[in-house]
């Protein structure tokens, strides 16, 4: 019709639509490339986000940002800024846009790629003369020069970070992200579907982006693994350019100095690798590593160079000044933070806990109400022997424990103004990417004071956080005893309310293997064959009390709903009234996605009775068959480069739920199984790709929340009539206490058990001494 007047249809009308509706659209923007793509190529779209894109800043003082600001700047004094925060700070970029900043985060992450080719780090000095090419170590002084280390100082004076956090008074939350590659590294074991990026500070750091890829594309960065050229050819290339060499002299003085040293191209582009031996924990200073294997790899995980240890090592130490610079700066201005509510630490290494433990940062910020924690647990600790050498060595990651719990316990839960907590561990898991990493390598929560005691459940071995209102844990697993007196213990007697678990797995039953029989009620009858565990299975009683400890058992002592022990009743005897169930707890809503349950290589005090005799559903078996034999295949292409660890608490997924259980988990609590509703297909996708025959098969998703007239008595707050009201509690006492001398008693042979399998093999060697395994 427009057409047929002679007018044409130009879309909305300019200028009248409100900023609410921009904002509404860019809601549904997943990526924040997409909301600057729409600003770039639409006038009235930039006029009214403006505000609504520089609500939310991350400041990434990184070394390739750094580049783009590290050359003089007319009308700035020819002044080069070392990082970007200083530049910043002398500019008038940041004072425009800091009134509208409503989240605000530093971020420095060293990428694989970085680690992988790293860039001239001053170790070395280079001089070419007409008589020949000469290198030899540079001095401390000259070192003192490279950029990474002018980024260190300028971080330690704090200026630039201070200039920032002073004046984003306006700011609702505070965010910092760090990580040094000192976790676990994937390497050559990509996935295509989830490439390795830079995490979000706001946002999921799990994200599965939406692509398609059918293969390995190597037009993307982060998925490139091999090179055409040697690295130290190619670092050699980058040293004479920065002297002034010619880029067509460049090959022949680079043949020059071979010759110079005698050597050849082989030998000249060879680089040394070396592994990391075990913890020092476990053999002192005697060093066992696994034989050395041949790759062409240029980041080998377990093999790293020589330099690509040192850029690890100078991490550390900027690291060090970027947390240090954005905690002074938070409490010399936390007077203007009137606004501030959350504080979140993104991402950070086990190594760096420490530096958060300080009284005035955390009881400096009385409008802080929101904490959230993710950690990166260590793989490897890095040793500067001396100004030239540096070594790396393995340690267990279960030794970040110990951290957070003190981090937790002595600094966050004593600030009654902090209310929510959310805690996650950065490593492994179900969204982990990688054939060798995906559904393993997970860690117990940060709840026990004794790492190691896993199923000790006495109140004194417990990180009880009397303050938390609302409780928020991801990829991390308890004993079942110990999370139920956590959680029970919260409820009961002190603030917990609401509780969100993600991919947050249980053991199985605790166990004393001397005193205590390794068998269930023998009246719990097995599941009908034949029969689909659904909520509508018509066979008549499927359903029984849940076995003790199981995850059924505990959610049915926790919830705030009605409980499969009340079903049960009912069903057995219709005529009576109603049982009565009593619990005075104060959680009112548990939220679960992809729950389960875990294994665990110490299997001394944990019991797997419950999983023995469960199969795939048959519609999967042959899809098992062909991943367990890819898996197979893919451990022997890598294991020789990848990271192996003999932590005998890390824990891998167990892909089955006992149908009788999942059945009651559908019926009673409205719990849904698997990952379908929970998650877009992308993570499904991605999981298939490293080996996942099932994604999400044997975990569970759903919410349980009470009734709003519930008062704790029953079924809601109506009297049913009945009996008296009967308590549904599980003594924990016989866990209750710490069993040192149980578990030393046979530790030695299950480390060297864990280590043989990895191929470690020094307790064949005579000159090796039994060592004192209390710490591992």
């Amino acid at each position: 019709m427009a057409s047929l007047l002679g007018t044409a249809n130009k879309g909305w009308p300019s200028d009248r639509l409100p900023v609410e509706i921009f904002t509404h659209i860019a809601k549904f923007l997943p990526d924040r490339s997409d909301l600057k793509n729409l600003r770039l190529v639409n006038k009235e779209f930039n006029k009214k986000l403006h505000d609504h894109f520089f609500e939310r800043i991350v400041i990434n003082v990184n070394l390739k940002l750094n580049a783009l600001f590290n050359i003089p700047r007319p009308g700035l004094d020819d002044y080069i800024p070392a990082n970007i925060t200083e530049y910043l700070m002398r500019s008038d970029s940041f004072r425009s846009i800091s009134p509208q900043v409503r989240r605000i985060g530093l971020a420095l992450e060293l990428s694989e790629q970085e680690l992988a080719s790293p860039e001239d780090d001053g170790h070395e000095a280079i001089e070419v003369r007409e008589w020949g090419i000469f290198r030899w170590p540079a001095t401390i002084e000259r070192r003192a020069k490279t950029r990474i280390a002018r980024l260190t100082q300028s971080l330690e004076s704090a200026r630039g970070v201070s200039y920032i956090l002073a004046n984003t008074k306006e700011v609702r939350e505070i965010a910092l992200s760090c990580d040094g590659c000192l976790g676990y590294l994937q390497g050559p074991d990509l996935n295509p579907y989830q490439p390795p990026g830079p995490p979000p500070v706001f946002g999921d750091p799990n994200v599965v982006p939406n692509t398609v890829r059918t293969t390995m594309d190597l037009s993307l960065p982060s998925l490139k693994v091999t090179f055409d050229r040697p690295y130290k050819l190619e670092l050699m290339e980058a040293k004479l350019a920065a002297i002034g060499v010619h880029r067509n002299v460049i090959p022949l003085e680079i043949l020059r100095l071979i010759r110079f040293e005698k050597t050849n191209m082989d030998g000249f582009t060879r680089e040394d690798r070396w592994r990391a031996p075990l913890p020092r924990s476990r053999y002192g200073d005697i060093q066992v590593t696994r034989g050395p294997r041949d790759y062409d790899y240029r980041l080998q995980p377990d093999q790293l160079t020589e330099t690509q240890a040192r850029l690890l090592f100078h991490y550390i130490t900027t690291h060090q000044a970027l947390i240090q610079a954005f905690l002074l700066s938070v409490v010399d201005n936390s007077s203007s933070y009137t606004r501030l509510t959350k504080v979140n630490i993104a991402r950070i290494p086990s190594l760096h806990i420490d530096l958060l433990c300080r009284d005035d940062f955390w009881s400096g910020l009385p409008s802080v109400e929101e904490v959230s924690l993710g950690v990166v647990p260590d793989w490897r600790e890095v040793i500067e022997e001396n100004a030239y050498t540096i070594t790396t060595r393995q340690v267990y990651p279960t030794t970040a424990l110990p951290k957070v719990f003190r981090l937790l316990e002595d600094y966050i839960g004593v600030q009654s103004q902090i209310k929510k907590l959310h805690f996650e561990w950065l490593c492994g898991g179900e969204f982990a990417a990688g054939w060798l990493q995906r559904e393993k390598h997970i860690l117990p929560a940060p709840f026990l004071r004794k790492h190691r005691l896993v199923i000790h459940s006495g109140v004194d071995n417990l990180l009880i956080l009397p303050h938390i209102q609302h409780l928020s844990l991801k990829n991390c697993w308890f004993a079942p005893n110990v999370f139920y007196r956590i959680i029970h213990t919260m409820s009961k007697d002190f603030s917990l309310e609401t509780l969100d678990l993600e991919s947050v797995s249980l053991t199985g039953p605790p166990i004393f293997r001397g005193d205590m029989p390794d068998v269930d009620d023998p009246g719990y009858e097995t599941w009908p064959m034949g029969v689909w565990p659904s909520e509508t299975s018509p066979v008549p009683g499927l359903l029984q009390e849940p076995l003790p400890l199981s995850w059924s058992h505990v959610i049915d002592m926790l919830t705030p709903g009605e409980t499969i022990r009340e079903r049960v009743f009912a069903e057995k005897f219709p005529l009576d009234p109603p049982l009565r169930i009593k619990k005075e707890l104060g959680l009112r809503k548990i939220t679960f996605k992809s729950c389960g349950y875990v294994m665990i290589p110490d299997k001394r005090f944990v019991s797997k009775r419950r999983f023995l005799g469960l199969y795939y559903p048959l519609s999967l078996s042959q899809t098992v068959d062909q991943m367990t034999q890819r898996y197979v295949e893919r451990w022997r292409e890598l294991a020789g480069c990848m990271q192996v660890n003999t932590d005998r608490h890390l824990g891998y997924i167990f892909p089955l739920l006992n149908p009788r259980e999942d059945y009651a988990l559908q019926k009673v609590h409205g719990l849904r199984p698997g990952w379908y509703g929970t998650y877009a297909w992308h993570l499904f996708r991605a999981a298939q790709e490293d080996g996942i025959p099932g994604a999400g098969v044997g975990r569970f998703s759903g919410t349980i929340g009470d009734d709003e007239s519930a008062d704790f008595w029953g079924r809601g707050g109506v009297d049913g009539g009945g009996g008296v009201p009967q308590p549904y509690e599980f003594d924990t006492e016989e866990f209750d206490f710490a069993y040192e001398e149980d578990d030393l008693d046979g530790l030695h042979d299950l480390l060297q058990s864990n280590e043989t399998r990895l191929g470690y093999s020094a307790h064949n060697n005579p000159l090796f001494p039994n060592m004192d395994d209390g710490d591992n």
